[in-house]
Protein backbone atom coordinates (compact mmCIF):
# COMPACT_ATOMS: atom_id res chain seq x y z
CA UNK A 1 0.00 0.00 0.00
CA UNK A 2 1.34 3.17 -0.97
CA UNK A 3 0.76 6.32 1.46
CA UNK A 4 0.05 10.05 -0.22
CA UNK A 5 0.07 13.06 1.49
CA UNK A 6 -2.46 15.96 1.29
CA UNK A 7 -0.54 17.25 -1.66
CA UNK A 8 -0.39 14.22 -3.13
CA UNK A 9 3.13 13.09 -2.85
CA UNK A 10 4.27 9.38 -2.00
CA UNK A 11 5.18 8.70 1.88
CA UNK A 12 7.42 6.17 2.49
CA UNK A 13 9.28 4.84 5.75
CA UNK A 14 12.56 7.16 4.78
CA UNK A 15 10.29 10.85 3.98
CA UNK A 16 7.31 10.05 6.91
CA UNK A 17 9.22 12.31 9.19
CA UNK A 18 10.09 14.99 6.75
CA UNK A 19 7.99 13.99 3.73
CA UNK A 20 8.19 16.33 0.68
CA UNK A 21 6.66 17.18 -2.34
CA UNK A 22 7.74 15.56 -5.64
CA UNK A 23 6.52 18.89 -7.21
CA UNK A 24 9.35 20.80 -9.08
CA UNK A 25 10.04 24.33 -8.49
CA UNK A 26 9.12 26.09 -11.14
CA UNK A 27 4.99 25.07 -10.35
CA UNK A 28 5.67 27.32 -7.00
CA UNK A 29 4.48 30.50 -7.78
CA UNK A 30 6.88 33.78 -8.55
CA UNK A 31 7.27 36.23 -6.10
CA UNK A 32 4.89 39.17 -7.03
CA UNK A 33 6.64 41.60 -8.93
CA UNK A 34 5.01 44.90 -8.09
CA UNK A 35 5.62 44.86 -4.39
CA UNK A 36 8.36 47.34 -2.59
CA UNK A 37 11.35 44.87 -1.91
CA UNK A 38 10.47 43.80 -5.73
CA UNK A 39 10.77 47.03 -7.21
CA UNK A 40 14.01 47.54 -5.26
CA UNK A 41 15.86 45.02 -5.97
CA UNK A 42 14.97 44.89 -9.95
CA UNK A 43 15.28 47.92 -11.64
CA UNK A 44 14.11 47.01 -15.07
CA UNK A 45 11.56 48.93 -14.81
CA UNK A 46 14.21 52.16 -15.62
CA UNK A 47 13.58 54.24 -18.23
CA UNK A 48 16.32 52.92 -21.24
CA UNK A 49 17.77 56.90 -21.23
CA UNK A 50 20.10 55.67 -23.86
CA UNK A 51 18.08 55.46 -26.15
CA UNK A 52 17.25 59.04 -26.46
CA UNK A 53 20.34 60.02 -26.41
CA UNK A 54 20.85 60.54 -22.73
CA UNK A 55 22.76 59.34 -19.38
CA UNK A 56 21.42 56.39 -17.84
CA UNK A 57 19.45 57.05 -14.33
CA UNK A 58 19.73 55.70 -11.34
CA UNK A 59 16.06 54.88 -9.83
CA UNK A 60 16.37 57.37 -7.60
CA UNK A 61 17.42 60.45 -9.77
CA UNK A 62 14.36 58.98 -12.24
CA UNK A 63 11.63 59.37 -9.27
CA UNK A 64 13.04 62.50 -8.17
CA UNK A 65 13.37 63.74 -11.48
CA UNK A 66 9.87 62.81 -12.23
CA UNK A 67 8.08 64.24 -9.18
CA UNK A 68 10.00 67.33 -9.83
CA UNK A 69 9.50 67.91 -13.39
CA UNK A 70 5.86 65.83 -14.23
CA UNK A 71 5.26 67.34 -17.08
CA UNK A 72 8.76 66.71 -18.15
CA UNK A 73 9.32 63.11 -17.66
CA UNK A 74 5.14 61.95 -18.28
CA UNK A 75 6.47 60.54 -21.32
CA UNK A 76 7.69 57.44 -19.22
CA UNK A 77 4.53 56.58 -17.81
CA UNK A 78 2.86 56.45 -21.23
CA UNK A 79 1.38 53.12 -22.02
CA UNK A 80 2.03 53.11 -25.66
CA UNK A 81 6.30 53.44 -25.28
CA UNK A 82 5.57 50.39 -22.71
CA UNK A 83 4.31 47.35 -21.53
CA UNK A 84 1.84 48.15 -18.93
CA UNK A 85 3.78 45.74 -16.19
CA UNK A 86 6.83 48.35 -16.83
CA UNK A 87 4.87 51.72 -16.56
CA UNK A 88 3.02 50.09 -13.20
CA UNK A 89 6.08 49.36 -11.52
CA UNK A 90 7.70 53.20 -12.57
CA UNK A 91 4.43 54.65 -11.03
CA UNK A 92 4.23 52.32 -7.97
CA UNK A 93 8.53 53.58 -7.45
CA UNK A 94 7.14 57.09 -8.07
CA UNK A 95 4.28 57.40 -5.78
CA UNK A 96 6.29 55.30 -2.89
CA UNK A 97 8.58 58.82 -2.78
CA UNK A 98 5.85 60.87 -3.48
CA UNK A 99 5.20 63.43 -0.86
CA UNK A 100 1.89 65.29 -0.28
CA UNK A 101 1.52 68.70 -0.91
CA UNK A 102 4.89 69.09 -2.10
CA UNK A 103 4.61 66.31 -5.03
CA UNK A 104 0.25 66.53 -5.50
CA UNK A 105 0.73 67.78 -9.36
CA UNK A 106 3.11 64.40 -10.09
CA UNK A 107 0.83 62.12 -8.04
CA UNK A 108 -2.46 63.65 -9.70
CA UNK A 109 -1.10 63.19 -13.36
CA UNK A 110 -0.03 59.53 -12.78
CA UNK A 111 -3.43 58.53 -10.85
CA UNK A 112 -5.85 60.39 -13.47
CA UNK A 113 -3.04 59.14 -16.20
CA UNK A 114 -1.70 55.51 -16.27
CA UNK A 115 -3.64 54.66 -13.15
CA UNK A 116 -6.64 55.32 -14.75
CA UNK A 117 -5.92 53.65 -17.77
CA UNK A 118 -4.83 50.45 -16.03
CA UNK A 119 -8.09 50.32 -14.00
CA UNK A 120 -8.90 47.32 -13.84
CA UNK A 121 -9.16 43.54 -11.10
CA UNK A 122 -5.57 42.86 -11.72
CA UNK A 123 -4.15 46.34 -11.40
CA UNK A 124 -6.20 46.58 -7.81
CA UNK A 125 -5.17 42.75 -7.25
CA UNK A 126 -1.65 44.13 -7.50
CA UNK A 127 -1.85 47.01 -5.39
CA UNK A 128 -2.92 45.04 -2.30
CA UNK A 129 0.45 44.31 -1.36
CA UNK A 130 0.44 48.46 -0.74
CA UNK A 131 -1.99 48.38 1.44
CA UNK A 132 -2.73 50.65 3.93
CA UNK A 133 -2.54 53.00 1.24
CA UNK A 134 -0.14 56.00 1.91
CA UNK A 135 -1.10 59.50 1.71
CA UNK A 136 0.34 59.65 -2.00
CA UNK A 137 -1.23 56.51 -3.38
CA UNK A 138 -4.63 57.75 -1.83
CA UNK A 139 -3.96 61.28 -3.25
CA UNK A 140 -3.00 59.01 -7.21
CA UNK A 141 -6.27 56.87 -6.57
CA UNK A 142 -8.74 59.65 -5.93
CA UNK A 143 -7.60 61.55 -9.47
CA UNK A 144 -8.71 58.09 -11.09
CA UNK A 145 -12.06 58.79 -12.97
CA UNK A 146 -14.09 55.69 -11.80
CA UNK A 147 -17.53 56.85 -13.37
CA UNK A 148 -17.08 54.41 -16.67
CA UNK A 149 -15.61 51.65 -14.53
CA UNK A 150 -17.60 48.69 -13.33
CA UNK A 151 -19.89 49.04 -10.19
CA UNK A 152 -18.31 46.03 -8.58
CA UNK A 153 -14.55 48.00 -9.04
CA UNK A 154 -15.36 51.13 -7.99
CA UNK A 155 -16.82 49.55 -4.64
CA UNK A 156 -13.50 47.32 -4.35
CA UNK A 157 -11.86 50.34 -4.66
CA UNK A 158 -13.24 52.30 -2.40
CA UNK A 159 -13.23 49.28 0.09
CA UNK A 160 -9.14 49.79 -0.33
CA UNK A 161 -9.50 53.28 0.25
CA UNK A 162 -11.54 53.21 3.41
CA UNK A 163 -8.31 50.93 5.31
Amino acid sequence: MVTVDAEGAKVTKKNRSNPRSEKHTADAPAVDAFTRSALASDLTWLPDMTAVGKPALTAEAYVEAYLADPGEWYWTTLLLHDPSEIVLKRVLAIIEQGQLPRHEKALGQLGAGPLEDMMSEELLDRLQHWLPFTPAMRHALSQVRMSGEPLVLQQRLKAMLSR
